[in-house]
């Protein structure tokens, strides 16, 4: 296997300083020091500290895609449901994607124009391709409890154990599927 891209070993040491220490701790130098990356080479791939942040936020979306893609594939032959594949994305998360996650929605509280992409991204899926028109509250009752859900762990509230969580993705997947949940 090659050796990873300079700019995919810049995003690894990136994402690795903002999960051990947090957002607050992501500067070039610690990026260049940790990627082993000469500043000069960091700054030739992202100038700022937005940029990387910008790109880290990028590349979170493209993992959100491919789990996505995943779900799809384990649901087919069913017929086509965004929603159905909504949910289960966001039961297949990473914890390591939660932390991150976390970490990237508190940079972009204070600098909501670095997460634009993904609002506008999202929007559009919400809009034109999770809610069925048809039983658009029953839709968006199933994915504001799964994005709940989500929230939780990502904030680790720990309310719930692995068991009950499962149940309720369990559930929610049901009643996406126009099932009765209990």
């Amino acid at each position: 296997m090659g050796r990873p891209s300079s700019k995919n070993a810049i995003l690894d040491a990136a994402e690795a300083i903002v999960l051990e220490s947090g957002a607050a701790h992501l500067t070039l130098d610690a990026v260049a020091e940790r990627s082993t990356i000469s500043k000069g080479g960091l700054i030739y791939h992202f100038p700022t500290k937005e940029a990387l942040l910008e790109a880290m936020i990028g590349r979170l979306m493209e993992r959100h895609e491919q789990l996505r893609d995943q779900a799809r594939r384990e649901l087919a032959p069913e017929p086509s449901n965004e929603l159905l594949v909504e949910i289960r994305m966001l039961q297949k998360l990473s914890e390591a994607d939660y932390h991150l996650s976390a970490s990237l929605l508190a940079v972009t509280a204070n600098q909501p124009e670095l997460a634009k992409a993904f609002h506008e991204k999202y929007r559009r899926r919400f809009h034109d391709e999770i809610m069925n028109q048809e039983r658009f509250e029953r839709s968006a009752i199933l994915l504001f409890a799964a994005v709940g859900l989500h929230f939780h762990d990502m904030f680790n509230m720990s309310l719930l154990n692995d068991e009950q969580r499962g149940m309720l993705y369990a559930a929610l997947l049901r009643l996406a599927r126009g099932g009765d949940a209990l």
